[in-house]
């Protein structure tokens, strides 16, 4: 059910002073504690590989921050469209930081791709150590071969991955170009693509700032692009995701404009 649409632009200085004065702190704090459950739920799912409690604690830890912060929420539209009983590869535009928060209100359980930075983060970069997410430093061709086979592993074993196929946020709101690796790791594994958008959490945290914005977002699961539609060619795999998440957002953004007169 969604919440009641909140925007940044109506609470005012104070509000947002007020908001910011609290909401880091417990952030920071809430990580430190929440780790160690995570941690004896990884001890706990030992016999088994896909560590779906682990999984399932980890989706409503990285949701709580967005979903259930004080003026603001995350709505979830198509969940249907999710494969749920199949390995496939997620893709969605990547706007901010709390993109990741906004996507882990999907309860979708895959694995992300990353980069090895945020790995050594504590507590969540602990936390993603834990749930074999799958690390990558950018630029780097060993660790680029060495992140596809690990993929390629996930896939085989009935993982599903996420992957932001930009590389990077956009400081323009619109999606843009990407990279093909996802596209070519779901065609080569004859996997589904499924698309995501998400809209509204460009305003939330822009990139370059750390002045948080509460507001209501959206993350819209598109259906699976099955990759032999394209031949299993990843080009087209590519653009044809792009199109219709480009066409998406447009509408997310239009009802969010209309319901702002």
């Amino acid at each position: 059910m969604a919440r009641p649409r909140t925007d940044a632009r109506r609470h005012g200085v104070l509000t947002l002073a007020v908001f910011n004065l609290l909401y880091w702190p417990y952030l920071l704090t809430s990580c430190a504690v929440l780790f160690f459950p995570a941690l004896l739920l990884w001890l706990a799912g030992l016999g088994d590989p896909k560590k779906r409690m682990l999984a399932w604690f980890t989706t409503r830890w990285g949701a709580h921050y967005l979903a259930q912060a004080p003026l603001a929420g995350v709505t979830v539209e198509g969940a249907e469209n999710a494969p749920l009983d199949r390995a496939c590869v997620y893709v969605a535009n990547h706007q901010s930081m709390v993109d990741i928060l906004a996507l882990f209100a999907t309860h979708v359980p895959y694995k992300w791709v990353s980069k090895v930075e945020n790995f050594w983060v504590p507590f969540l970069g602990w936390n993603m150590w834990l749930n074999q997410y799958v690390a990558l430093k950018r630029g780097n061709l060993p660790s680029v071969m060495r992140m596809v086979r690990t993929c390629h592993a996930r896939l085989r074993a009935g993982h599903s991955l996420f992957v932001f196929p930009e590389g990077t946020r956009s400081t323009t709101g619109q999606i843009g170009s990407f990279f093909r690796g996802a596209f070519v790791i779901a065609a080569k594994n004859k996997v589904p693509l499924v698309p995501m958008v998400v809209e509204g959490t460009g305003d939330i945290l822009p990139k370059g700032t750390f002045c948080i914005r509460p507001r209501q977002t959206w993350v819209r699961i598109l259906p699976p692009i099955d990759p032999a539609e394209v031949g299993y060619d990843a080009r087209r795999l590519s653009a044809l995701a792009r199109e219709r998440m480009a066409t998406e957002l447009a509408d997310l953004r239009r009802r969010d404009a209309a319901a702002s007169r």
